[in-house]
Parts: structure tokens; C-alpha cells; sequence
């Protein structure tokens, strides 16, 4: 007897970032635990070189990828820079998504959502509604909290009306996914509905991301030799606070050995590259992003990974999936995250950190590492047998599966 699951998700390979990379875990792993798997997700435009975005008017495409079956609907794509657009962006999805999930999967056992945006959670509640399926939720950041702490959302009509899509959305759930213990523990405090409430830390693929020699031919290519790499891979947006980067390069330009890398893309980018351009810095490269498979090589390029977000209180139950992938890269973290991830960083003893939204401390952490070059390979080998232990997809997700079949979901033959 088989069970099914249909993923509902925005962000999907070949599209980078946190969510990506959450729902292709979540996929990839519940099918080798022998659950049938659908996923639904958008046509890639999102996060991605332009060489990979494809725009189709036709409502849907359906693809099977290995185990998995894959089918992308139709979505209005991004302007990142404008929030009419991104809304749109959101709300097409959310249409088209929900339209093929009542119309073409004649049967689901369980719908997992994830969020952010949190309005795939809408999809979730119809599912459970008109095909007697389990509605999943799976919180990767708070949403519209973050919005409103970030400064995104300002309008006071807007504001209320995603506090109240959200309390719907919460209502309905038969589950709820948290990334964080503190999240967890504020959501069971307020569980009036008798919800399950399950802890699903972000994960790294520890078989995928591992520790690699660097790629020469992209050494020499960017001018690299010699150098000791600062970098960041990652959306570059508003929560992450990319220019505290900029101006430690600035502030290290005399530093001859020392460069950094941001391989990315996001609503910032473009002011990040003004920025850069302005000041004149030679010792900082802006890379577009690359494929899943391709990102190998460019974090292989890195020394010690610089891991910012903006100062917001927010942000203390905020841990970023990138940690653990440097983790698992063995490649030290400069955490300028304070709360939850920090105490990880701590325990693992795989990094420093450093005051958010502070160049001078950063600099002073850019500089402990140039003068103690030993502490890379010492601190990158606590990293990885630390993510190993407790964040590897391959231990967290079958620990999952087992309180998801708690929850009661039918089987299929």
C-alpha cells in the first residue's frame, strides 16, 4: 500500500534559494521512503539565470523526474524590484496552482504547503476542503511579520488582511512544519485548534554538499589566485543586508590577499552592483546565479562564508539554510545573525559572529581569520560532523515521515 503526497511549493529546481532547496529534499527523500510524490510548483523565472526562466502561457506542463512527477503551471513572473509585480507573481501561482490541484490530481493523502509565500497555503485549505486530503503547512519564515519588520509591507488595510489570511490558513492546518525551536514553543503555547506542531529544521544534503578542492580553471578565471575568499551565495534582498559586505571590501581594499565573492541575485542586487561600482572595488566579485549543480564550484571557491541578515528582532528565530550548507561544505561561517543561529554556530564551534548590520565587527572577523589561517580547516571540520549529526536531509526527513503517518493519512494501492 502507497501513500501520496503532493508538495505545493513556488520555489523549485533549477530555481536557487532556501525554498528550492527545502522542497527537493522534502520531495527527493519521501520518495525514497517509498511515498508517491507531486509536486506543483511554478515555471522556473524566480532566482535563476535568465538562460534557465521560462515563461509559458499554456496553463501547465507535466514532466516526471526520476521518481518524481512534476508539474509547472503557469505564473505571472517577477519584477523583483516592485511589489504590484511580486504580488501578482504570488497570486498567479496561487490560481493556477490551486485550479490544477482540484482539477488533475484525482487523489491526495496528505498536501504539504510551503511557505513563504504564505499564500500556497490557500491551495492547502481548498485540497482539504474538496479532496479530503491532510493539509500540511511548513513554515520557512514568518510571513507577514517579516514583511512588516522589513519595511516591505506598510499599508495598514494590507497588514490586517494578511494577518487574517494568516489566522485562516493557521486554522485549517491539520499540521504545521517550524524550522525553529523557539518558533515551535510559540506555537504550541498558542495551539488552541490541537494542531500537530512538528520541529523540521532546514537540512543540507550531506552526500551532495561536501568538502571540495577548488575549482582552478574558476580561480583563475576571476582573478583569484592567492586570494583568501569571503563569500556569500544567496538571494541578495532587503532581509539580507548585503551592503555590510560591501564595505568591509571597502574598508580591506588595501589588503592585498584578501577578496570576496556573492554569487546571487534578489531586489538588491542592482544597488549592491551600484555600489561596487561607486567605490571602485576591485576586491569584490558580483557572480550571477548558476544551477544547483554549477554552485558546487563557486562555493568551493570560498575560504570562510559571511552569513548577514539585517538587525530585526525577527531574525533571532531566524536560521538561515546556508549555514548548514557551509557547514557541510566544512567551510567557517562569519554569522552576522544573532538569536537561535548563533547559538548553533556556538555549540558546533564552526564560525564567529558578528554583530549584525556592523561593519567594524565584521572587518575585525575578516581579519582574525587572514591572521589565523589555521582556524579555517579546524573550525570547517566541526562544521561538518556537527550538521552530520543533527541537520543531515537524510536524518531529519525519515524522522518526519514517521509523526507525519501519525497524523492518520490514508494509504493508496
Amino acid at each position: 500500500m502507497k501513500k501520496n503526497a503532493v508538495i505545493v511549493t513556488q520555489y523549485f529546481p533549477p530555481e536557487i534559494g532556501g525554498g528550492a532547496h527545502r522542497s527537493f529534499g522534502f520531495a527527493e527523500e519521501l520518495s525514497a521512503l517509498g511515498v508517491e510524490v507531486t509536486v506543483v510548483t511554478a515555471f522556473p523565472s524566480y532566482l535563476i539565470h535568465k538562460k534557465h526562466a521560462r515563461f509559458r502561457f499554456k496553463p501547465y506542463e507535466k514532466q516526471q523526474v526520476n521518481n518524481l512527477t512534476i508539474y509547472r503551471t503557469f505564473v505571472i513572473p517577477s519584477d523583483r524590484g516592485n511589489f504590484l509585480m511580486r504580488l501578482l507573481y504570488y497570486l498567479s501561482f496561487t490560481i493556477s496552482s490551486t485550479l490544477l490541484v482540484l482539477l488533475k490530481i484525482r487523489r491526495i493523502d496528505i498536501l504539504l504547503a510551503i511557505s513563504p509565500p504564505l499564500f500556497t497555503g490557500i491551495t492547502g485549505v481548498l485540497a482539504k476542503r474538496f479532496k479530503s486530503a491532510k493539509f500540511i503547512l511548513d513554515i520557512g519564515d514568518l510571513w507577514p511579520e517579516s514583511a512588516v519588520q522589513l519595511g516591505i509591507l506598510k499599508n495598514t488595510f494590507a497588514i490586517r488582511f494578511s494577518q487574517g489570511l494568516e489566522r485562516w490558513i493557521y486554522h485549517h492546518c491539520d499540521g504545521i512544519n517550524l524550522v525553529t525551536k523557539e518558533t515551535l514553543e510559540q506555537f504550541r503555547n498558542n495551539n488552541k485548534n490541537g494542531t500537530c506542531i512538528t520541529y523540521v529544521p532546514n537540512f543540507v544534503d550531506t552526500c551532495f554538499v561536501q568538502k571540495r578542492e577548488k575549482d582552478l580553471g574558476l580561480v583563475q578565471s576571476l582573478g583569484l589566485t592567492d586570494r583568501l575568499i569571503f563569500g556569500y551565495v544567496g538571494n541578495i534582498g532587503v532581509a539580507q543586508g548585503l551592503n555590510v559586505v560591501v564595505d568591509a571590501a571597502h574598508r580591506t581594499r588595501h589588503i592585498k590577499e584578501i577578496a570576496y565573492v556573492i554569487v546571487g541575485d534578489g531586489v538588491e542586487s542592482s544597488r549592491i552592483e551600484r555600489e561596487i561600482r561607486d567605490l571602485g572595488l576591485s576586491n569584490i566579485h558580483l557572480l550571477p546565479p548558476v544551477s544547483r549543480e554549477e554552485i558546487v564550484n563557486y562555493i568551493s571557491l570560498i575560504d570562510v562564508m559571511i552569513i548577514p541578515l539585517v538587525k530585526v528582532d525577527l531574525f533571532r528565530i531566524t536560521i538561515p539554510s546556508k549555514l548548514y550548507e557551509s557547514m557541510a561544505a566544512e567551510i567557517p561561517v562569519i554569522l552576522c545573525v544573532d538569536g537561535e543561529a548563533r547559538s548553533i554556530v556556538e555549540q558546533a564551534n564552526c564560525g564567529v559572529f558578528a554583530e549584525p548590520g556592523s561593519p567594524d565587527e565584521l572587518v575585525d572577523r575578516v581579519l582574525t581569520f587572514h591572521r589565523n589561517r589555521e582556524l579555517i580547516a579546524t573550525l570547517g571540520k566541526n562544521g561538518r560532523a556537527f550538521v552530520e549529526e543533527r541537520f543531515a536531509r537524510n536524518n531529519v526527513i525519515p524522522k518526519y515521515y514517521h509523526e507525519l503517518m501519525a497524523l492518520g493519512v490514508r494509504t493508496t494501492s
